[in-house]
């Protein structure tokens, strides 16, 4: 390739590496003779001339869930601008995936990896930091060495959701929530019962649910008895979809007989009948911001962690209203 374009072995190495700059003609007689010979590189002696992998890991909770691909999205889009590769690895909520998930990108020998699942043992998460692993975390952890965390403003959301139906009026609100063994879940609960009580609302039940369309029916059934509630604040979108189900199969009319509002803003909250109020959360900027903790542990000599907040903002649609009983 080197004779192809009439240069240096050493000046291709660059061009290939970007690891010193080249005249732009030389560049584009490098490029043109890449491309004339199929070349193709050779990642594994790349990595070993680097003396680390370009490679991070992704461990999420479930691939299935709308609330990922973004995150992933946004995590890789960052890795390529950066010159690196993501792996993606899906827990599946299994403990003992996310174990085996962290041992493999160990042995690896990965900088970094984003652990964007509650689902892991706090001792397998500090497995990545003792092999001198730098890790982020959502919604766990701590910041250390090698070790930084996001902070969603959950409770900034709910707050939000609160607040525009008593605007509207609303006086008997119910909760329909999470597993509460999920960190995010129980700062959701706490958020909808302390801002309750700050407004002077008697919820009429909060219930604990398992974030599932299908967890959100059956919920919802046991939330529509007496004392009725006008309006229900979902710990996810999903759970809000199983809601509206619910209350169309009960021969009750969105927003007219019962107000719904979400968490998360997944693309099918657009798109639902009728559209879904819901608070959005920014994944893409999460998996973001997940690659930006990573690459300033990896590229910072004393590898420092930091947290990261990441905020919150409520879409009002179509599913809420004022009380119409």
């Amino acid at each position: 390739m080197a004779a192809r374009a009439g240069v240096s072995i050493a000046t291709v190495s660059h061009v290939l590496n970007g690891t010193r700059g080249t005249r732009q003609e030389t560049r584009e007689r490098v490029l043109a003779a890449i491309e004339e010979l199929g070349y193709s590189q050779n990642q594994a002696a790349r990595n070993l001339a680097r003396g680390r992998s370009s490679l991070l890991g992704l461990i999420i909770s479930d691939i299935r869930n709308p609330f990922f691909p973004e995150i992933t999205s946004g995590f890789q889009d960052q890795a390529i601008e950066h010159d690196m590769d993501a792996l993606v690895l899906n827990t599946n909520y299994d403990p003992q995936r996310s174990l085996n998930a962290v041992r493999r990108l160990i042995g690896l020998q990965v900088p970094g990896v984003a652990v964007l699942t509650s689902q892991i043992d706090p001792a397998a998460a500090e497995l990545l930091p003792a092999a001198g692993v730098a890790s982020v975390h959502l919604d766990l952890g701590r910041v250390d060495r090698n070790l930084s965390r996001i902070v969603v403003d959950y409770a900034c959301g709910i707050a939000a959701a609160l607040a525009h139906l008593g605007e509207l009026g609303h006086r008997r609100i119910g909760y329909i929530g999470g597993p509460l063994q999920l960190p995010s879940a129980q700062v959701r609960r706490k958020a909808f019962l302390e801002k309750s009580l700050e407004m002077g609302i008697e919820p009429v039940r909060a219930i604990d649910g398992d974030f599932t369309v299908r967890g959100g029916y059956v919920a919802c059934e046991e939330m529509l008895r007496e004392p009725l509630p006008t309006a229900i604040v979902a710990g996810n979108d999903l759970t809000a979809i199983g809601v509206l189900h619910r209350a169309y199969d009960g021969g009750l009319r969105v927003p007219e007989d019962l107000s719904v509002v979400g968490f998360d803003d997944i693309l099918f909250s657009e798109y639902t009948q009728p559209a879904l109020t819901t608070v959005a959360v920014p994944r893409n900027e999460i998996g973001k911001v997940a690659f930006q903790a990573l690459w300033e542990m990896i590229s910072d000599p004393e590898h420092a962690g930091r947290e990261f907040r990441v905020g919150t903002k409520l879409v009002v649609r179509q599913t809420t209203a004022a009380p119409g009983r």
